[in-house]
């Protein structure tokens, strides 16, 4: 399907054709915020809130054929917030666990984290429109018109641009920035983990997936109110048909409604529900009808120990089975 086309149907909300859009652009998208931040991870960082700014404002785009500009203001945009902000919280991907860890041992693990250090530097010394076209080209191999009609430039402003830039740098440095960058692209399913909300009842909300790339029970959620300013935290708790995953806040929440974004964080929960929360939730998915036998004298409580001890016997039969009743 052509852009224009593709950009109306996601204008009207269709999701699958902002995924697709997604695809299309998150490459260029997170070459274009490494040339402003320099560092992967916060780059990667500033893609996910760029495409969720882009799927909020997307019906104010009037022309669907400037998407890959309007997309480009809106990745610099938050390029520059990164950049003004304090040190943020999350650390560089050269520094984080496991970033290296597939190397053979802690030499070349140093050695590699050196390369990286050396590589930024690198590119951090052209001028910025070189900045933006070497590592656009390398970041993931696009093509010279690809960039162009993303830089919105001449596909020969774009030769002449690389070209200087090669000059520019040394022999040996731009095989160090093409190893690099090529080794630490944007994950493959980065356009899979995005999702919405479609259903909210207070604490619990479902939302919709790719269905080939449903989060799996217990991943970490992120809520995206973009009007609030606000990252709320959820957790899956149930896989459901039709590419639909049913989650949770892990604390008191308000203001979950349809249409919201949800980013998969691709990682397992790190702050588990706590007791009333759990016996909230309960209440909440079973239409506030107990799901415990009266007969046993077993309340809610005794559920939630049993589920956060991986009983079978808890609520695991019900939160994590395709037959509760939703919210």
């Amino acid at each position: 399907m052509d852009l224009e086309a593709l950009t109306r149907q996601a204008k009207h909300g269709d999701l699958d054709a902002f995924g697709e859009l997604t695809r299309r652009f998150q490459h260029m998208a997170f070459g274009y915020a490494l040339s402003f931040v320099r560092d992967l991870q916060h780059a990667e960082d500033i893609v996910q809130e760029a495409f969720v700014a882009a799927w909020f404002s997307l019906p104010t785009l009037e022309d669907p054929a400037a998407f890959p500009g309007w997309l480009r203001g809106i990745v610099r945009h938050h390029a520059h917030r990164q950049l003004r902000r304090k040190p943020p919280e999350s650390r560089p991907l050269m520094e984080a666990d496991g970033v290296f860890s597939a190397e053979a041992g802690p030499e070349h693990r140093m050695e590699r984290r050196q390369q990286y250090r050396a590589v930024l530097a690198a590119i951090g010394r052209l001028p910025r429109p070189l900045r933006e076209v070497v590592t656009l080209f390398y970041v993931h191999e696009c093509s010279q018109q690809d960039i162009a009609t993303f830089l919105g430039v001449p596909v020969s402003t774009v030769n002449n641009r690389l070209h200087a830039a090669r000059a520019q740098l040394k022999r040996r440095n731009l095989t160090m920035v093409k190893d690099t960058l090529e080794s630490h692209p944007l994950p493959d399913d980065f356009a899979a983990r995005i999702g919405r909300i479609v259903r909210a009842r207070e604490r619990v909300i479902e939302a919709r997936f790719d269905p080939a790339a449903l989060p799996g029970v217990l991943t970490e959620l992120t809520v995206s109110d973009d009007a609030g300013h606000r990252a709320i935290p959820v957790q899956v708790i149930q896989r459901l048909p039709n590419g639909l995953v049913r989650a949770v806040a892990t604390a008191p929440t308000e203001g979950f409604a349809p249409g919201m974004t949800v980013l998969s964080e691709g990682r397992h929960v790190q702050t588990p529900l706590n007791r009333v929360g759990f016996e909230r939730i309960v209440q909440l998915l079973a239409d506030a009808t107990p799901r415990w036998p009266a007969s046993t004298g077993r309340g809610p409580w005794w559920w939630w120990r049993s589920w956060r001890g991986g009983s079978a016997r808890g609520p695991t039969a019900c939160l994590f089975s395709r037959s509760c009743p939703g919210p």
